[in-house]
């Protein structure tokens, strides 16, 4: 019936337990490591799952600003062979929340006019488009990375396109292929970060669990401290969770988030431990109480059985007696101690 009991135990069913059952960690811990880590790899989907849906939002919302910015702020243009021609005489430059400052301007000619473009950028982050080159900054260690158009295209099979065919690429069916391939393909990378994660995280609080069993004095495997760390770190990651997705939408940073990520778990796995500890110390008074009511039970038992065998002993005596008495007044004798 125990062994029924554990198997029906769901994914949400021990995310409440995680949370709010402190004292099922135990009983959770108990169903063995492999449980622990595929509860643990279902977590990091949770998260996955939030982060590649955000970026999704957040790419498609670039995409909208991109082609708004394309229809109103940038005239025609055409790409052919590696080289941008775009036909507005003026650069163009615009403010962006996403990458600072983009810059556009394809009329450059020689290497000086495009690198002093290129400093002109007066914020953290930009983008400058120049004729056959896209200028990035702030996006790396390095202060400036440049990338060709010929080589960021190499392999795709364009060699000529122009503003109505981008505008026609953001509009068309394929758009939605794009994006889903986005989402399969972050979810699963961001699974394999979470999930390695976490159980590096795991490794470590189960160590630190371990010394804190070793000098509180109470033996436990060290396969039992790690599946119950899986389980200790479950509001950690569903507090992760809601920080990447209040952070698709409103971008603010915690500090020391990181240090509380572990702290809490840190501080589910001692309660867990030590109320593990004390369920312990309750079955051995109690045992300590059996053994005890037992040990009198055996004992009165003991004494019944000797004054049984005592009073076995001296109905025999009392019978001899009789007999003798009876005896004695059949053959006319007065018994012992009679006065004539």
């Amino acid at each position: 019936m125990e062994e029924k009991s554990v198997l029906k135990k769901g994914f949400f069913k021990k995310v409440w337990y995680s949370i709010f059952k402190i004292e099922k960690y135990g009983e959770m811990a108990a169903e063995g490591v492999p449980r622990a880590i595929f509860y643990t790899i279902k977590l990091a989907l949770v998260i996955a799952l939030i982060t590649a849906l955000g970026s999704l939002y957040q790419a498609n919302q670039l995409v909208n600003k991109g082609k708004d910015f394309l229809e109103t702020q940038v005239g025609e243009f055409t790409y052919k062979e590696g080289m941008l021609n775009v036909e507005k005489e003026e650069p163009i430059i615009a403010p962006s929340s996403q990458f600072g400052q983009i810059i556009i301007n394809t009329k450059t000619e020689t290497e000086e006019e495009m690198e002093q473009i290129v400093n002109s950028i007066q914020t953290s982050k930009g983008i400058v488009l120049l004729k056959d080159r896209v200028v990035a900054k702030g996006i790396s260690q390095k202060n400036f990375v440049t990338y060709k158009y010929a080589d960021l295209l190499n392999g795709t099979g364009i060699q000529e396109i122009n503003k109505q065919d981008v505008i026609n690429l953001f509009n068309g069916d394929n758009l939605g292929k794009i994006y889903l391939a986005i989402v399969v393909a972050l979810t699963l990378y961001m699974l394999l970060n979470y999930t390695l994660q976490i159980l590096w995280y795991n490794v470590v609080l189960s160590m630190f669990g371990f010394v804190v069993t070793f000098f509180s004095k109470i033996k436990m495997r060290y396969a039992a401290l790690f599946n119950m760390s899986c389980y200790a770190f479950t509001l950690s990651i569903l507090l992760q969770g809601i920080y990447v997705l209040v952070n698709i939408f409103w971008s603010f940073e915690i500090r020391y988030f990181q240090v509380m990520y572990v702290t809490v778990a840190a501080i589910y796995l001692i309660a867990a431990i030590f109320l593990i500890k004390t369920e312990f110390l309750k079955q051995k008074i109690e045992a300590s109480k059996l053994v005890e009511i037992k040990k009198k039970e055996n004992e009165e038992k003991e004494e019944n059985k000797e004054e049984k065998e005592d009073k076995k002993q001296e109905e025999p005596e009392k019978k001899e007696k009789t007999k003798d008495k009876e005896n004695e007044k059949k053959n006319g004798a007065e018994p012992e101690g009679s006065q004539a």
